[in-house]
C-alpha cells in the first residue's frame, strides 16, 4: 500500500457527483418505466420466471456483502492511497464492479433477462466514463506507482488468482456502516417489485411491455 494524503481535486469531486446524479436520473427514469414491463415467461414458463428473480436477491446479497469488504479495505483512503489488498488486489474497481451485480440483481426482479442486462450495461457504461477521469486523477498524483498497479489489476474484470491477502486492517467503522447501508438499498427492489407484480396481476398498471 503507498500512502499519500491528498484531497481529492474540485474537477474529480464534480465527477464525482455528476456520477450520483445521472445514477439517480436513471433510477428515476427506471421508475416510470419498469412497472410496465412484463417478462414474457410469466405464464408461460413460471418457474424460469420465478428463478431469474431468485438469482436477482441472490445478486442484491453479493452486491451488499462485496461493497463492505471494498469499504474494510479502502476505509477512509479513496482516492488518497493506492490500496492492492483484498479485492483491490483482483480488480481496481470492485466498488463499482459489485454495484453493477447489484444493478443486475435490481432489474432481475422483473424476471425479464432483457432489463437484467440493461440494467448491468447501463450502470457498466456510467462507470466507464467515471472511471478514465479518476485513473487520470490517481495518475497525476501518484505516478510510477499508480501505472505499476494498473499493469498489474484489471479495470472490471477480476483475476482472482492475483488475490493478496493482508494480516491487519484498520478498519474506519463510520465508511464500513455507511457503506453498507447505502449498499442495503438495493433490497427495496424486491418489496417494490412484488407490489408491482400484485398491481399488475390484479390490472391496475398494464403490461405495455413484453420483454424475453
Amino acid at each position: 500500500m503507498t500512502l499519500s494524503y491528498t484531497q481529492p481535486s474540485t474537477r474529480l469531486r464534480r465527477v464525482q457527483l455528476n456520477r450520483r446524479i445521472l445514477i439517480a436520473l436513471l433510477m428515476l427514469s427506471a421508475a416510470f418505466f419498469l412497472p410496465f414491463v412484463c417478462a414474457v415467461w410469466l405464464h408461460s414458463a413460471p418457474l424460469f420466471y420465478a428463478q431469474i428473480e431468485h438469482v436477482g436477491i441472490f445478486l442484491i446479497f453479493i452486491a451488499i456483502f462485496g461493497r463492505t469488504w471494498c469499504a474494510l479495505h479502502i476505509g477512509g483512503l479513496k482516492k488518497a492511497a493506492i490500496v492492492d489488498t483484498g479485492p483491490y488486489s483482483v480488480v481496481r474497481n470492485p466498488l463499482y464492479v459489485f454495484t453493477i451485480i447489484g444493478a443486475a440483481g435490481m432489474g432481475a426482479q422483473t424476471s425479464s433477462l432483457v432489463v437484467t442486462a440493461l440494467s448491468a450495461f447501463v450502470t457498466f457504461l456510467v462507470f466507464a466514463v467515471v472511471v478514465r477521469k479518476e485513473e487520470a486523477y490517481l495518475s497525476e498524483h501518484f505516478g510510477e506507482a499508480y501505472e505499476s498497479y494498473r499493469q498489474r489489476v484489471p479495470r472490471f474484470f477480476p483475476n482472482f488468482s492475483a488475490y493478496k491477502a493482508v494480516p491487519h486492517l484498520t478498519i474506519y467503522m463510520r465508511v464500513v456502516q455507511r457503506t453498507f447501508v447505502e449498499s442495503c438499498y438495493f433490497l427495496i427492489a424486491i418489496p417494490a417489485f412484488d407490489m408491482i407484480e400484485l398491481a399488475q396481476s390484479y390490472g391496475w398498471i398494464p403490461h405495455a411491455f413484453h420483454l424475453p
